[in-house]
């Protein structure tokens, strides 16, 4: 018999959200509404078949120190949810690593970038388009990269075997990128030749310019061999830092540049009663900031005891934020942040005629002006990059279309024209003001490769830009701590594998429920992977236990001569096993991996957390 059914208030809604975690509420709803949800057992399941299908069809097996699954298998399920794209398929392999709770945890993961997805009003910076296919445990160092990477190689033989119409693509901050690039610590802003990732140069040639005197006018190549790359079958012109990255260090560079412009010239400003003195100068700086809203209302610049600065650090709002132009009609309320910080004092222009021509230089320059002209062109660089170019149908008498050859994809002409005019100017008028020497890989990469990436790649750059999947990562920390194993004994699972359980359910979910037959096709697919998992499990559990009931196994050891004789019974195990078994990526069965991560049964010692932790439900970690 079900309890009467009562209507529940909106208190009763507060109360139960306040007070529930997602299991705790769903069973208070199951007491509110008896009868019209599944049970608990139901639930349970449900969440055991979706677990199995998970391990049946991703297959996810151990790194180091963390998991990954079979990045074939989740491109081919994605295939299901995203059954509108045509021939090529363009996707974006990034990583980023996050330190929270004093511990360090990198993400893999890929996500597409076909015009496709703007047709039908998807976002590429959506975090819950961004799938994980590798979570493994500290910091993305080159040496972690490689115990995690490089040893299964996974990644590398997934893209080398992929068709020629599935185009990868390599993003992340610089700081990832470099890590997968470098091997032998060449890369680096302070080393000679290793500040450019494209074209192998010292650092005199920042300085170099075209016969026309234009920066521009280079051209640089992109040829540069990186014979440690991790990923060596992705084009090097397909290696795209993100360009927020970009902006967020640029700004600081000004800012810290300035600063220090500031205190060289403090004691001339000191002896002048016309100028302001260095802490004048510091206080309206902070002030313009601070009308800007950056950090509440809070930034500082701090120095320390022996007077020197401590270098400015910014994240990419506050960087927009101070280099963004005021709303028009509020330069009032938001001055510039320079004013009242830099002179007005009149500089002579040594500019060849060449580019004053090309810049449309007239008249006579200032420090303020120059200084003003850097931040302006780099914020139309960054602009420019930012936004999604307009496609165009080709046919003009048609209303629309869903297919991306009915337009026209890339930048216009016009947007070329602008962005080599603001980088011509940025790296002038840089040179002119603070020196060649100053000029940071950042800066470079907007000068010299945005207009090569604007001509040669299909995909807009601002698809490139990490947001999306450095959010995802801090959204799996999050459950992380919501699933952690600490105090939580060997029942529970290892957090990375729980993180790609909840992307199965949730991916499972949003294709079963989807329109068309896909749906269908979908389900007829994990049901064929299910069961062949199930056949395979099986016959392995057979072949494993016939051989060791051979050579002396006892099922349930309690003694230590039955202990010894398992040990025993595993060393004289052969390794000798046939392809079609699956076993082993090389057809081969370790004696060790029988064990699944339960030695500490035989052997009396504790797993390593994060590391020897009981695998899940029918997860076999040498698959």
């Amino acid at each position: 018999m079900y309890r009467t059914l009562h209507p529940m208030l909106s208190r009763d809604i507060i109360h139960i959200r306040e007070n529930s975690s997602g299991t705790r509420l769903m069973d208070n709803m199951r007491k509110c509404l008896p009868g019209i949800m599944p049970s608990k057992l139901q639930e349970q399941r449900a969440l055991g078949k979706l677990v199995q299908e998970f391990v049946a069809v991703l297959l996810p097996r151990r790194t180091s120190t963390g998991w990954y699954v079979d990045p074939s298998r989740l491109l081919e399920v994605l295939m299901y949810k995203y059954p509108f794209l045509e021939e090529k398929i363009h996707i974006r392999l990034q990583g980023d690593a996050r330190k929270i709770g004093g511990r360090h945890h990198t993400y893999i993961g890929v996500s597409l970038l076909n015009h496709e997805c703007k047709l039908r009003g998807l976002s590429y910076q959506n975090p819950k388009e961004v799938y994980p296919i590798s979570l493994f445990y500290e910091s993305d160092s080159r040496d972690n990269l490689e115990e995690n990477l490089e040893k299964q190689n996974f990644i590398e033989k997934w893209i080398a075997g992929s068709s020629p119409e599935t185009v990868f693509y390599l993003g992340g901050d610089h700081m990832f990128i470099q890590a997968c690039l470098d091997g032998s610590n060449v890369l680096g802003p302070l080393t000679n030749t290793g500040w450019n990732l494209y074209h192998e140069c010292d650092k005199e040639q920042k300085k170099e310019v075209a016969q026309s005197g234009l920066r521009t006018d280079l051209n640089l190549p992109i040829d540069r061999v990186h014979p440690d790359f991790l990923f060596k079958s992705i084009p090097l012109g397909h290696v795209i830092p993100c360009i927020l990255h970009w902006i967020t260090r640029c700004v600081e560079k000004l800012m810290n540049l300035e600063i220090e412009n500031m205190i060289s010239q403090s004691n001339k400003l000191a002896q002048s009663s016309s100028h302001f003195g260095l802490e004048d100068l510091v206080r309206n700086m902070r002030a313009n900031v601070n009308k800007r809203g950056v950090r509440h209302g809070t930034f500082r610049i701090i120095f320390e005891k022996n007077g020197h600065p401590e270098r400015i650090s910014l994240n990419k709002d506050h960087a927009l934020v101070i280099i963004s132009p005021p709303p028009s009609g509020r330069e009032a309320d938001y001055p510039h942040v320079l004013n009242n910080v830099v002179s007005h004092t009149k500089i002579s222009n040594t500019l060849p005629d060449t580019v004053k021509k090309f810049l449309n230089f007239e008249g006579e320059l200032t420090e303020f002006s120059c200084v003003a002209m850097i931040w302006e062109s780099l914020y139309n660089l960054f602009k420019i990059l930012q936004k999604e170019p307009t496609h165009d149908l080709i046919d003009t008498e048609k209303e629309g279309s869903l297919r991306p050859f009915d337009y026209l994809w890339g930048y216009s002409e016009n947007q070329k024209r602008e962005y080599k005019f603001h980088a011509e100017r940025l790296y002038q008028l840089f040179c002119l003001r603070y020196s060649w020497t100053n000029l940071t890989p950042y800066l470079m990469k907007f000068i010299d490769y945005g207009l090569h990436f604007m001509t040669t790649l299909e995909i807009p750059l601002c698809r490139f830009s990490t947001e999306g999947g450095a959010h995802r990562n801090y959204d799996h920390n999050c459950f992380y701590y919501q699933h952690t194993t600490r105090h939580g004994g060997r029942g529970r699972y290892d957090p990375n594998f729980a993180i790609f359980s909840s992307m199965w359910k949730r991916l499972s979910f949003e294709i079963s429920r989807g329109e068309g037959n896909a749906s269908e096709a979908y389900l007829a697919y994990v049901e064929r992977h299910t069961a062949a998992h199930k056949i395979q499990m099986a016959f392995r559990k057979y072949t494993v236990k016939a051989k060791l009931k051979k050579n002396g196994w006892v099922d349930h050891p309690s003694t230590d001569q039955e202990k010894n004789a398992n040990l025993k019974s595993l060393s004289l195990l052969s390794t000798e096993m046939c392809d079609t078994t699956g076993i082993g990526d090389s057809g081969k069965l370790q004696s060790s991996e029988l064990l699944s991560g339960k030695s500490f049964i035989l052997t009396g010692t504790v797993p390593k957390f994060g590391a020897k932790k009981d695998d899940p439900p029918n997860c076999d970690k040498s698959y």
